[in-house]
């Protein structure tokens, strides 16, 4: 993925990654791994950090640069995923857009993508988890290495 990204900083053993947006205003944001009580699966959120340090997954930045954040968000997956070789990570955007959103972003870059991992969406119309395809709704995704590194 040949896309600019911000750089990040690594925090508490690899489970949050913070770094300032800086396109029309500088936004601190944070992307945050949540360990689920299921082994190895773990949740993904993506938030602007409030003034008080709060992450708040409401706020719509509108900064201008929306394809460095993602872009930013695909290095902490990789990077996860390279320090966790057995994770399965879960994420949805917290509205129909956002997710679409990333729906339109796997897609764009979809054959990079599978070269390494795995990617599942889960469908919008039968709630079943199914390989990611091209012009399918989805209400989450799943991602994984392909290959396990021992």
């Amino acid at each position: 993925m040949d896309q600019l990204y911000y750089n990040v900083n690594e925090l508490m053993e690899g489970l949050r990654f913070e770094y300032l947006s800086t396109g029309q205003k500088i936004i601190r944001k944070a992307i945050v791994f949540h360990e689920t009580r299921i082994p190895f699966l773990y949740s993904l959120t993506l938030g602007d950090i409030d003034a008080d340090g709060k992450l708040s997954t409401e706020s719509r930045s509108n900064n201008g640069d929306m394809a460095k954040n993602l872009a930013t968000v695909y290095r902490t997956v990789e990077q996860f995923l390279i320090n966790n070789p057995r994770a399965l990570i879960i994420f949805s955007g917290n509205t129909t857009s956002k997710t679409r959103l990333y729906q339109i972003a796997i897609a764009k870059y979809l054959d990079h993508f599978l070269d390494r991992y795995l990617i599942w969406g889960i469908r919008c119309d039968n709630d079943q988890r199914e390989t990611f395809q091209l012009n399918q709704a989805y209400q989450g995704f799943f991602i994984t290495n392909k290959v396990l590194s021992s």
